[in-house]
């Protein structure tokens, strides 16, 4: 009888691409796993992460609850910031005005319009910077703009 024989070749053909997929798969997220000890310096936030778009969050004030941020960034290298001091300030103030990126293309200034504020970007959030040109750590209460839809 040849009818086992045809259902375990045609078995074997369907248990062996699943058997051997996965295992191309792990092999293949190994190697991208591993970090070169110099990284490509063409390689940075500036140019590659997705980082136009807008930006919200609360960050510290010392005489209020907080100071809600909105931060527009735009491809071409303009923004807008909307500012509102919670509890004392009613309406929001915006400016708009042109934005640089630093020399390694990880964080951005923003002109005079924006009070020179700096911030550090990463996938999806900007970090405010310390106005000495310092970054606090990623996880600092209050200092992290989340990207929102829209």
């Amino acid at each position: 009888m040849h009818h086992g024989s045809g259902w375990h070749r045609f078995f074997g053909l369907i248990v062996f691409p699943l058997v051997v997929a996965p295992l191309a798969l792990a092999a293949c997220a190994s190697n991208t796993q591993k970090t070169p000890v110099n990284p490509d310096p063409a390689h940075n936030s500036r140019n590659a992460i997705d980082w136009a778009g807008t930006y919200e969050g609360v960050t510290p004030c010392a005489d209020c609850p907080g100071i809600k941020l909105r931060l527009t960034l735009r491809a071409d290298g303009r923004y807008e910031l909307t500012t509102q001091y919670l509890d004392r300030q009613p309406t929001p103030t915006t400016v708009r005005g042109s934005f640089t990126w630093d020399a390694a293309g990880s964080a951005i200034t923003l002109d005079s319009a924006g009070g020179g504020q700096q911030f550090r970007v990463g996938e999806g959030r900007l970090l405010q910077m310390n106005r000495d040109g310092t970054a606090p750590a990623w996880n600092t209460p209050g200092r992290v703009l989340t990207r929102v839809a829209g």
